[in-house]
């Protein structure tokens, strides 16, 4: 299933688990443990952490559970006296600090399958009773945990099955919309998102051999890389060493065209009656992509009027997507609401 989808199930599962901690009366059946399970860098943590940005008052606290051993999650034994008494794990300090303060705290079990058997044996403990050794959990603390196939090569381990009992599997893919999404709303460079939108099949293409691969995580950094003002020469390196050789040469392949169509952007929203319309798909991503960073809730008319010049419709609405997810304010103009009625239905998709 697409990140997206998968977020929205672990934010109703959230919520039935604050409603049923409140009450204390409640079955195993009813309490849900959602488990996102998918190979490196395609946005787990990411859309479980982002949650908490849409509701009031949440917070969220990572337990890596693959950084620390069983004793540190439990809480070590210490002498008292002449007794032996384990003392209270610093995490779980943390997370009652944030549940103090907070309406909801979401407990990320993060790294699962990459933990050793004995902290699964913990991290079951933790979400079946949800209680370290003696030690609850707040009332407002939900979890959630992710982590990768044993397929993914990323060091995972098979989960013992009375602990897989205790999760809701949700088994999620790379998702170029969710992706580019993201990206545009954290300021990917354009450059970046024209690519994927051209080649999308490259975020989901992996080389299980290769040390680099094209990730959505991966193409991230990619924009973080080409900001340091690098001679081209080590900017490549750098890239190919980010996402791969064969990868990178693909995305400097298509640089030259995205920098020939963003040259068009000022005559574009200048003359949106009359600038250049592009057959060829790779001048339309990247112009599209341009257009998507350059839209704002002053320009997003002109923007649209060109749009709706285009030969294919799917370029206009991954355009006016990329450009509210930079720029929210779209959302509120005259012009984006016409728009939505007369030619993008597909928005709500």
């Amino acid at each position: 299933m697409r990140i997206s989808q998968a977020s929205a199930i672990v934010e109703a599962a959230i919520d039935n688990q604050i409603k049923l901690f409140a009450t204390d009366n409640y079955n195993d059946a009813q309490l849900l443990y959602p488990f996102l399970v998918g190979r490196a860098g395609i946005g787990k943590t990411c859309s479980v952490t982002s949650i908490k940005t849409r509701r009031d008052n949440w917070a969220d606290y990572i337990l890596s559970l693959s950084q620390f051993d069983a004793a540190e999650l439990m809480g070590i034994i210490a002498k008292d006296g002449d007794k032996a008494v384990r003392l209270k794990p610093h995490w779980l300090t943390t997370v009652e600090e944030l549940a103090a303060t907070h309406k909801v705290v979401i407990l990320f079990l993060d790294e699962l399958p990459q933990a050793p058997i004995a902290n699964m044996n913990v991290a079951r403990q933790i979400i079946n009773e949800h209680r370290a050794g003696e030690f609850p959990l707040p009332k407002n603390v939900a979890i959630v945990a992710a982590g990768n196939r044993v397929s993914d090569r990323a060091g995972a381990n098979n989960i013992p099955s009375h602990l897989k009992d205790c999760l809701l599997y949700l088994d999620v893919e790379v998702s170029v919309e969710d992706a580019v999404a993201y990206m545009s709303s954290v300021g990917v460079h354009p450059l970046v998102t024209a690519f994927i939108r051209y080649r999308p099949e490259l975020l989901s293409k992996v080389d299980r051999d290769a040390d680099s691969n094209a990730s959505p995580r991966s193409m991230e950094r990619v924009s973080s890389i080409i900001s340091w003002g690098l001679d081209e020469i080590l900017e490549r390196e750098a890239v190919a060493g980010q996402i791969g050789a064969g990868n990178a040469a693909e995305f400097y392949g298509f640089k030259p065209v995205y920098e020939a169509g963003a040259n068009d952007i000022d005559s574009i929203l200048t003359n949106p009656d009359s600038a250049k319309v592009h057959e060829e798909p790779s001048v339309c991503y990247a112009v599209c992509s341009a257009l998507a960073h350059r839209a704002n809730d002053k320009n997003v008319g002109n923007v649209i009027k060109y749009l709706k010049r285009l030969p294919h419709k799917e370029f206009a609405v991954f355009t006016m997507k990329d450009a509210f997810n930079r720029h929210p304010s779209i959302k509120q103009t005259q012009a984006f609401r016409e728009f939505l009625l007369s030619d993008g239905k597909e928005l709500m998709l």
